[in-house]
Parts: structure tokens; C-alpha cells; sequence
């Protein structure tokens, strides 16, 4: 027990000790018994079991110590496994009296000798004064020795760890050999119901992993000629990516051996082949057109001329294993251009898969995902040695970007809206100055809205002109809306509201009940490219709109100035 603001805690908490572990003569940073007259204990509990080495004691030493003696003197010191069956510790020396002045270093070592241990306690039989029957400590402070497994790799919690990961860890210090234990099942883990793999070093390969999955693993360290023998570990935890990287096509530059048609062969020495990878002229991979990161690869075909299709195929120097980490299934993005025309299709060792979706997607001016079941293919999955992209169709002609070319153990969602409006920027119902049509032959019909430079209007208020009006009708619901822009020179930003909602999920906090939005962030890029409504108040969260059923009226105001708008995209996401 101890009195108020004397408490126990104060011989762990730190509290009147300096930088260089000297203590105060403040009483209230130590603990001082209440009466006592058999003497005082004070009891201490780990969070765990521990090796212990020894215990550095600060023993009472109020400036009245020399008077009184508070301090313990005759110490018994027991230790247990589980506060239950205690053993008492021997050699326990007599505790140095403290000076009872300020600078007080500790003064009194108690050697464990490694006694395994979770609780220990000490009971002063006498303190130094001999006078009141009440007991003090300043602080005291254990060490330990290491011996469980610690500072693992990959750490724990980590991310996208790679499913061919090795294992490591800081061994303890006395073990012989290492249990490691590993399942998706944490409680089967902590449990030790999972078969224990017996290890001589501090690493461990475990058999290849499934892609998207999280696992638990602990270390066991092990020495039969200690005791105990085996110190169980921490459980830590690791996730695998959610899919793995064909080409992603950020490694092409414009310099040898680097560039992308190096890689991806075209048609360029086969006059059959209409297809060309890259432009003619650097920067000859796309840039702005992108899904992912910063480059997509530019497929230009034209089944013309004598040209009866368009495929560019990469080799890969080391076959591919297709069926490790649990992977079914081979995605890729593609993004089209107005007028495509032609029927897509991906080659996997030499096995022709068409496009199975709309056939119109080819023109479709947004980025489309393609899933397509491995096992469907009917090729060896454990020897990919070649992937080819192309496009059939007599006469053919137009551009096409790849991106993210991955492989999935699961087949992501794919989502298609039940339900989207597609809206010319300058085809509004009205367009106030100095929000203006601009001609561009890469926009959608020709033109796009934007405002000249220096007459952007980024005040926290979405200004009276400058202001762009849609109306469209709607079958009703939760809608999200997209954007195909360029930003150039950070000038990154609209206003965006739909004034006939009835709700929405994040709107302007500095113009509460108005709907507008600070589209602000929108992602960079001197093409033409898609970004999601989103609030830049609310951690660039996408904005859900909810929109009754009918007519309905969609605003988008200027805000940086040169920020251009082509095509507007209402999508239902319920």
C-alpha cells in the first residue's frame, strides 16, 4: 500500500529521475508504505514472461532520510511464472541507505541470474531508521536478457509484402534452434495449432504464398539445456499485394536499351502487321493518357495497305510461372479513342482471347478493365514465354493505350454502371464569361470549356460567373460524376454542385447547405485524361450524389484559372 501522492507507481514511472538517471529528493516521485509494523512488500507484474538479469534499485530519499530511514534494508525477493507459486531469490543483498539528497544515482544492484519470471516481489523485513514502521523506494528499474525473437522482417503489419518472401528476425540469445510457425488463422497461431517448421538459422523460405492474403507467423526460440526450453514469440502479421505486376509499363524512357518498342515488338519490319508501340517522336511512351503512375503504352494500328492485323507481343526472357501465389487471373486496362474500330484481342502463348465485352468499348475515351480466367486459356501456365496485345478487323484503324497489366489470384470486380449520361463540356445549356469554348482536334467533338489565364477566381467561395449549365435526366439515385481534363502549371481545380440533389456526401464546409464542391487536386496531366469528383475538404474522398428520379441540373464553376473540361461522365454506382 502506499499514501496519497506516495504511491507504488512511482518506483516505475520514471518521476524524479534526471537525464542521467540521478534522483531528486522530491517526495512525492517516491513511493513511501503506509504503517507497517511487519514490514512492507511491493509487488511488480510483466507484460510477459522475461529472462531476468538484475534490478538497479534507488532506495527512499526524502531530504529527511538520514533522520528517519524509510529506505529498505533486510529485502526477501520472491519471483513467479503466474503470481501463484513463487521462489525466492538468494544472495539478495542489504539495500544501501540513500543520502537523502538530490543526485542520487542507484546505489544497490539485485542479481537475478536469468530466473524466468513474469511477477516478482519484494518484502522489507526492516528500513533504515528503525523508528516508524513505514517502508519507502525511489525507483527501481530490471533488465533482461533477449532471448525471444524480435525485430522480424518483413515487419509486422507490413503491406505488399512479396509472396516469395524470406523470413528473418534478431534470434534470441541462448536459442539453439527456431520453431516458426505460420497460417492465415491468428488464433491458430497463438495456439501453436499449426505444424511448427524447426530451423538452425534466423531466417526462414516458406513455400510460396497466396497473392491477397494476410498471415501470422511467430517465432519460437528453442534450447533444450535452458530453462524453460522454449520462449514462445510475439505474433506478428504480414499481407501479400493484392495482385502482381506483368508490365506496368514505368521502366521505358527514350534511350537505349530502354525504349518500349524494344520490348514490344510492332509491326515496324512486317508489312502484315499495321500495328506501331510508341510514338515517332520523343517522349515516345504516353504520359498523359494514364491509369496507374505515369506511363501507359500508345498502340497505333492500322489494318490497311496490306496489313491483315495489328499485335505487338512481348518475349520474356525467363518463362513465367502463371500458376504460383494463387493467380487465375491475367487483368489489363485499356483506354480507346473516338473512332476506334476493330475487335481486341490478347494473345497468351500463341492462344487467341477476344475481347468479350461491348464491342464499341475499343472507342470508348476512359480506361476499361479486361479480366480473363487463366485456365480458360488451355496453354502451360508454369511456361508463359509470351504475351502479344492486337487488334483484328479488315481496315481497321486508331489508337489504343495499355496499362497495369497484372495478374489477380481472385478476378477483381469489374464494375459496370446500370446507368451513365454522357455530356460535351460545351454543350451546356449556358456558359458565362470568362468561362469560354476552345477548339482542340484531341477533345471529344473538337472543342472544350476553360478559361484564359489570369482569371481564375480560387477565393473559398464558388464564384457568381464563369459558371457552366447542364440539365439531364436521370433514372434516380446514387450517382458519382467524372471529368476528362487537362491541368498544366498546378492550376488544378473547379467547382462542382448539382443543386437538385437531395444529399450528397461531402459539399464546401465554408458554404454549408449550397452543394457546392471544391474540386480541387485534380490529378495533373497535359492530356487528356479522367478524374472522379471529389472533396478536397474531405481527404479527396469521391462525392456520391443522391438525384431524384427526372430532370435535373449540373453546375461546374471556374476556380484556377486554365484548367480545361471536355467531356462530362454521370455515372449510378446503387
Amino acid at each position: 500500500m502506499g499514501q496519497a501522492d506516495f504511491g507504488p507507481e512511482n518506483t516505475i514511472n520514471g518521476s524524479g529521475l534526471d537525464d542521467n538517471d540521478l534522483h531528486s529528493i522530491q517526495p512525492t516521485a517516491m513511493w513511501i508504505s503506509g504503517n507497517e509494523p511487519l514490514g512492507a512488500w511491493i509487488q511488480y507484474e510483466f507484460d510477459t514472461m522475461y529472462k531476468l538479469h538484475e534490478m538497479r534499485v534507488w532506495n527512499a530519499n526524502q531530504v529527511l532520510e538520514p533522520l528517519f530511514g524509510f529506505g529498505f534494508k533486510d529485502v526477501t525477493i520472491e519471483y513467479s511464472t503466474d503470481g501463484t507459486t513463487w521462489t525466492a531469490l538468494t544472495g539478495v543483498p542489504e539495500f544501501a541507505k540513500a543520502p537523502g539528497t538530490d543526485d542520487y544515482a542507484h546505489d544497490t544492484t539485485v542479481d537475478f541470474g536469468g530466473a524466468a519470471a513474469q511477477y516478482v516481489r519484494l518484502t522489507a523485513t526492516s528500513n533504515w531508521g528503525g523508528i516508524l514502521p513505514q517502508f519507502g523506494l525511489s525507483e527501481v528499474r530490471f533488465f533482461y536478457i533477449p532471448v525471444v525473437a524480435r525485430e522480424p522482417s518483413p515487419d509486422s503489419g507490413a503491406d505488399d509484402v512479396e509472396p516469395d518472401v524470406i523470413f528473418s528476425w534478431r534470434m534470441g540469445r541462448e536459442a539453439g534452434t527456431h520453431d516458426v510457425y505460420l497460417s492465415m488463422d491468428e488464433q491458430a497461431v497463438i495456439d501453436g495449432n499449426v505444424p511448427a517448421v524447426s530451423v538452425t538459422n534466423a531466417s526462414h523460405s516458406p513455400s510460396p504464398l497466396d497473392l491477397s492474403t494476410t498471415y501470422f507467423w511467430r517465432i519460437d526460440e528453442v534450447n533444450e539445456a535452458e530453462t524453460p526450453t522454449v520462449w514462445q514469440g510475439d505474433i506478428w502479421s504480414f499481407s501479400t499485394p493484392e495482385y502482381l505486376v506483368v508490365d506496368g509499363f514505368e521502366d521505358y524512357n527514350d534511350y537505349p536499351p530502354d525504349e518500349i518498342y524494344t520490348t514490344w515488338l510492332d509491326g515496324y519490319e512486317n508489312p502484315a502487321n499495321g500495328s506501331q508501340v510508341g510514338y515517332l517522336t520523343p517522349p515516345t511512351i504516353e504520359t498523359g493518357i494514364i491509369r496507374g503512375d505515369d506511363q501507359s503504352m500508345p498502340l497505333l494500328y492500322s489494318n490497311t495497305g496490306g496489313a491483315t492485323y495489328s499485335e505487338a507481343e512481348r518475349t520474356f526472357a525467363v518463362p513465367q510461372d502463371w500458376t504460383q501465389y494463387g493467380i487465375q487471373t491475367l487483368v489489363l486496362y485499356f483506354h480507346g479513342t473516338v473512332g476506334n474500330t476493330g475487335q481486341l484481342y490478347v494473345k497468351v502463348n500463341g492462344v487467341k482471347v477476344p475481347y468479350d465485352g461491348d464491342a464499341a468499348a475499343i472507342a470508348a475515351i476512359r480506361w476499361q478493365q479486361w479480366n480473363i480466367d487463366l485456365a480458360s486459356l488451355g496453354v502451360n501456365l508454369q511456361g508463359i514465354t509470351t504475351l502479344a496485345i492486337g487488334v483484328d478487323g479488315n481496315g481497321a484503324t486508331g489508337t489504343l493505350y495499355v496499362d497495369d497489366i497484372v495478374l489477380y489470384k481472385s478476378a477483381p470486380e469489374v464494375f459496370v454502371s446500370s446507368e451513365e449520361i454522357w455530356i460535351e463540356a460545351e454543350a451546356a445549356a449556358t456558359i458565362t464569361a470568362p468561362m469560354e469554348t476552345y477548339d482542340d482536334p484531341a477533345a471529344s467533338g473538337g472543342k472544350y470549356i476553360s478559361t484564359d489565364e489570369s482569371v481564375g477566381d480560387d477565393n473559398d467561395a464558388a464564384p457568381a460567373d464563369g459558371v457552366a449549365t447542364y440539365n439531364f435526366a436521370v433514372q434516380g439515385g446514387v450517382y458519382r460524376i467524372s471529368l476528362r481534363v487537362i491541368v498544366v502549371g498546378g492550376n488544378d481545380s473547379f467547382w462542382v454542385r448539382v443543386p437538385t440533389a437531395t444529399g450528397q456526401t461531402h459539399e464546401d464546409p465554408d458554404q454549408p447547405g449550397t452543394g457546392w464542391i471544391r474540386f480541387n487536386g485534380i490529378s495533373d496531366g497535359a492530356s487528356w485524361h479522367w478524374d472522379e469528383v471529389h472533396s478536397n475538404d474531405h481527404s479527396n474522398e469521391v462525392v456520391n450524389i443522391t438525384l431524384p428520379a427526372g430532370q435535373n441540373t449540373l453546375e461546374i464553376a471556374r476556380r484556377e484559372d486554365g484548367t480545361q473540361l471536355d467531356l462530362i461522365v454521370i455515372s449510378r454506382i446503387d
